[in-house]
């Protein structure tokens, strides 16, 4: 009888620990951590601009980009995002010197439908201020004209996450509110300019590369209309950009 149970149990020690295994390596195959809650982006970006009104302005710029968000399923979302861009534009006729800052600032709701989606509706203010100086040419000397532009931002933004990948889509309908022209040279307030509506668009692309670290690259198009001047005679000007935002973000 004692040999009998001697051997049963050498039998099921091996087979025990085999079933056991799994439990020890359960940590492992935890899912990794959603990206979620407090994020700080850091990067920088490339663009592509054209700017209307003949003759029409067109050349590559870049510049940094940084945002601060909270977001959280089914829980209130907020970001705080700035874009400072700079470079050389040229047409048929002369040369032009952009520097371009914008801010905006946001407010909303996250939605879960899914485990892996997030959908964002989300509302806030946005200004821009942009600086156009013309070289001269011919019979046209040289002007510095500064615009500052005030607006609402009424927007949506969903993503899709697995593992160590997310992919999302963002649109903002860009209506403005107030536009303001100051030339250099010319005394006085500034000119009030015509009201009209943008819009951007943006299609993320993110890469978790460790723990809290995540790469992205988000090509994106904006397009930021400002407003004619019926006193100085100038037509309304279209600000086209196709560019690419490529950031680190760290989740706190």
């Amino acid at each position: 009888m004692n040999n009998t149970k001697r051997f049963l149990s050498l039998f099921l020690l091996p087979i025990s620990a085999v079933f056991a295994a799994p439990c020890k390596e359960a940590p492992r195959c935890n899912p990794p951590e959603k990206p979620q809650g407090w994020s700080f982006d850091i990067g920088g970006d490339y663009t592509w601009m054209s700017f209307s009104t003949p003759p029409t302005y067109s050349g590559s710029t870049g510049g940094v980009v940084g945002k601060l968000t909270y977001e959280e399923p089914k829980a209130f979302f907020g970001q705080a995002r700035s874009v400072y861009n700079l470079g050389r534009l040229s047409s048929s006729k002369n040369r032009a010197t952009v520097h371009e800052w914008y801010s905006e600032f946001v407010g909303g709701y996250c939605f879960s439908p899914a485990d892996n989606w997030m959908i964002t509706p989300y509302a806030g203010l946005g200004l821009d201020f942009l600086s156009d100086h013309h070289t001269g040419y011919s019979t046209i000397v040289p002007i510095q004209l500064s615009y500052a532009i005030y607006y609402a931002v009424v927007g949506l933004k969903a993503h899709y996450h697995w593992q160590d990948w997310m992919v999302g889509l963002q649109v903002d309908c860009l209506p403005t509110f107030n536009q303001y022209l100051r030339v250099k040279g010319l005394s006085g307030e500034a000119w009030v300019l015509k009201n009209r509506t943008g819009v951007e668009v943006q299609l993320p692309f993110a890469y978790r590369y460790a723990k809290n670290f995540w790469l992205e690259l988000s090509p994106y198009y904006r397009f930021l209309p400002i407003g004619a001047s019926n006193t100085l005679g100038l037509p309304h000007r279209n600000l086209n950009q196709w560019g690419a935002f490529i950031t680190f973000r760290f989740f706190l």
